[in-house]
């Protein structure tokens, strides 16, 4: 059966991005079915020359086994490219399916280019629902996200599967916001049997929101190196092992990555096997691991040293966040010829909120910090946007923002 057979289009979806959605999903399908001794050819998947598009290409230097290859750390300017072998897509995506319960149809909501987007497609691909193909919807990601184009594509998606067929999708925290603030954006997410939700830190404000909406929203977390999302609301999947050593989180598991390719050194930094044989990935995480829950607690370049005081970025940012008023946030340090770091802040606004009131959520911010965390921690450089800028995977873009607040 041809991908795009199941393949599931708005009736304003962008025929070309469907054509490219299609391709992607067959070379994925040939390089599993590689596994066998069928021919099958590994993909990379780079970004297109505009928001959401993507560029297929065969990379030459991928190890046997590679299905795909996506680019990441795109918001630290140190781009690594990620082999993801077939053997551990299918994996991830069997984790995924033991812990919700069984497979479903799909929406992708997120751009090919990032492995969250990825994982859908192959989520889907090997997914089978009452003994026939699972279905996969796709919003037309060369348009910008809004509540009705989901709205559509999740009417779309649920018209093909049929009524009582699961449903699921895969949102980043600033998607799952903005659906959050229309009727109809929480009607659609109450479709979904499951609204995996990563990429980032969800705001509180965003997750008391969901559960009072009482949404099936899971917490997911995870990078490119283990296929995406492999600890949901906590818990590692079936066949994820998570471990902390000296702060640091590790995940491992058969759905990490084989290397960074043509990286020979930040290979050896980040992947080690175990005695046993399990391979990790060692993030830049740092956290804990007790009684089976995971918890992240900041980043190892999370710390900002000013005037010799060390400031948790993570931390400002959680009190900050919770401010009335305040939208999407980052705290980051820049460098301070004086003070060597200022902890410096970029945010935005809260939809609905008024100009008028964008100065006085502002002090009321820098207030908050001041008070919880004390006057070292409070931002010393603040920028305010009407939208915070972000990569395409939704993160804030660490690098124009740092840039901003230094100019």
């Amino acid at each position: 059966m041809s991908i795009t057979d199941v393949l599931s289009l708005p009736d304003d979806a962008s025929r070309a991005f469907a054509e490219r959605v299609a391709a992607l999903a067959e070379a994925l399908r040939s390089a599993h079915h590689a596994r066998s001794g069928r021919p099958g050819a590994p993909v990379e998947v780079l970004e297109g020359p505009s928001h959401g598009t993507f560029e297929l290409t065969v990379p030459t230097d991928a190890p046997a086994g590679t299905a795909a290859v996506i680019r990441t750390s795109g918001s630290t300017g140190m781009p690594k490219r990620t082999a993801l072998p077939a053997s551990a897509l299918a994996a991830s995506a069997q984790s995924t399916r033991e812990y919700l319960g069984g497979d479903g149809h799909w929406l992708l909501a997120l751009p090919l280019h990032y492995v969250a987007g990825l994982a859908v497609v192959s989520r889907a691909l090997l997914g089978r629902v009452n003994g026939a193909a699972a279905r996969l919807a796709t919003l037309d990601l060369t348009r910008s996200f809004t509540a009705e184009h989901f709205v559509g594509a999740t009417g779309v998606l649920r018209r093909a599967a049929g009524p009582g067929e699961r449903l699921y999708t895969s949102l980043v925290p600033t998607q799952l916001t903005r659906l959050l603030h229309t009727d109809i954006g929480i009607e659609a997410l109450r479709e979904y049997s499951a609204v995996l939700v990563g990429g980032g830190r969800t705001p509180e404000p965003t997750r008391v929101a969901a559960a009072e909406a009482q949404l099936p929203v899971v917490y997911t977390y995870g990078s490119a190196e283990t296929c995406g999302g492999c600890v949901y609301d906590g818990v590692a999947l079936p066949g994820v092992t998570v471990a902390e050593v000296g702060g640091r989180l590790r995940l491992g598991g058969d759905m990490v990555a084989s290397e960074y390719l043509s990286d020979t050194e930040r290979t050896r930094e980040h992947f080690v096997t175990a005695a046993d044989g399990t391979r990790f990935y060692i993030t830049d995480d740092l956290g804990t691991v007790a009684n089976g829950v995971v918890s992240v607690t900041g980043r190892t370049d999370d710390v900002i040293n000013t005037g010799g005081v060390k400031v948790s970025a993570q931390a400002v940012q959680q009190v900050v966040e919770c401010v009335d008023g305040v939208g999407s946030v980052l705290i980051i340090g820049v460098a301070d010829p004086v003070w060597g770091q200022k902890v410096a802040m970029g945010w935005e606004p809260a939809p609905g909120v008024g100009h008028e009131k964008y100065e006085a959520v502002e002090a009321s911010a820098l207030a908050a910090a001041r008070d919880a965390l004390g006057g070292p921690a409070t931002p010393r450089l603040v920028r305010r946007y009407v939208s915070l800028p972000r990569l395409g995977n939704g993160k804030p873009d660490r690098i124009t923002i740092a840039n901003d607040l230094s100019d």
